[in-house]
């Protein structure tokens, strides 16, 4: 296990330590606009089809996985108890640990599967590991995906109706 973690680039844990402060950053609380929902799915979506293998069935996974991992995520996540600013273009949602959590599962997917690929890379042009690979990637994308379509609904909702929120 440790020279697991020796072997690991020092970029590796700049990013995870990013990703820690994000998902601790979100249980506190906070404000988000309708650029700052859309910021971290678009790089994730980036990030995790160029890590992709070429291939139409980790592709297809992939694409699978983020609409089951989007339908998920706008269940996981709700805007009970955000509230619009007063400048009408921001919400202010309360804490949760749920974006935490989903924030190491990407982590824990993307440190997998590159471990993977350093050290047994012929295991990973196997059907199944490109399916897994594009399945699990389309998942954990997709739930922050679906946060993000529902807190942009809630956004949209908010302004429509002025900040008030009906019981």
């Amino acid at each position: 296990m440790l020279d697991i973690l020796q072997g690991t680039p020092v970029w590796v844990y700049a990013v995870y330590l990013w990703i820690c402060y994000y998902g601790i950053k979100a249980c506190l609380g906070g404000r988000e606009n309708r650029r700052s929902l859309m910021i971290l799915p678009a790089v994730l979506v980036v990030w995790s089809l160029i890590s992709l293998a070429p291939s139409m069935l980790s592709s297809g996974a992939w694409v699978g996985g983020a609409v089951i991992g989007s339908l998920l995520g706008m269940l996981l996540f709700n805007a009970n108890g955000a509230r619009l600013e007063t400048d009408g273009d921001t919400l202010v949602l309360p804490g949760t640990w749920k974006t935490l959590l989903i924030s190491q599962l990407f982590f824990a997917v993307k440190y997998y599967f590159g471990y993977q690929q350093a050290v047994h890379p012929l295991l990973l042009s196997t059907p199944s590991m490109l399916a897994a690979v594009g399945g699990a990637s389309g998942l954990t994308v997709g739930l922050f995906c679906g946060r993000a379509i529902t807190l942009q609904r809630a956004l949209a909702a908010l302004r429509r109706d002025k900040g008030i929120v009906l019981p």
